[in-house]
C-alpha cells in the first residue's frame, strides 16, 4: 500500500469518527453549561488499521498503517466537574473551536463529551480524565 493511499484512508476513516454519535438522540442528552480551560494540539504519529491493536498484545502479521495527526486536548470545567478531553483529527482538519474562559455546552455519556458550537454543530470529544471538583464539607 502506498503512503497517499494510506493518508487517504486515514483521513476518510478520521472523517467519519464524528458520525458515530450521530444515533443518539439529541434531546436525551443532558446538555450543561461550563466554561472552557486549557486548549492545546500536539502532533503524533498514529498508528490505525489492520494491526493497529493486535488482541493478546502480539504482532500481527500485517503491519500497522500510520500517519501523522493532531492530537487537540480541551479541558472544561464546572462548579462541580473538570473534564479533560482529547481530539484526534487529520494535521490541518478542523476540529472544535475553544476560546480558553469562553462558555460551553456539553453533554457527557460515558467516555464520550458532546459539546455543540455557537453555530449548532455537535462534535465528539474523547474524556481522558473525569475529576469530581466539589469540595467535601470537613469533618469537625
Amino acid at each position: 500500500m502506498t503512503v497517499s493511499r494510506a493518508f487517504a484512508l486515514l483521513t476518510m476513516a478520521i472523517a467519519f469518527l464524528p458520525t458515530q454519535g450521530i444515533s443518539v438522540i439529541a434531546a436525551d442528552r443532558q446538555w450543561q453549561t461550563g466554561t472552557w480551560g486549557d486548549v492545546g494540539t500536539k502532533r503524533q504519529i498514529v498508528d490505525f488499521g489492520p494491526g493497529a491493536s493486535p488482541f493478546g498484545g502480539g504482532r500481527t502479521s500485517s503491519p500497522a498503517m500510520r500517519a501523522m495527526a493532531d492530537v487537540r486536548t480541551y479541558v472544561i470545567e464546572t462548579n462541580e466537574l473538570r473534564l479533560e478531553l482529547q481530539d484526534v483529527v487529520a494535521v490541518g482538519r478542523r476540529s472544535v473551536d475553544a476560546i480558553p474562559g469562553a462558555p460551553v455546552t456539553f453533554a457527557v455519556n460515558k467516555n464520550k463529551v458532546y459539546v455543540r458550537d455557537a453555530d449548532g454543530t455537535e462534535h465528539t470529544l474523547r474524556v481522558t480524565k473525569k475529576i469530581a471538583t466539589k469540595t467535601m464539607p470537613s469533618v469537625r
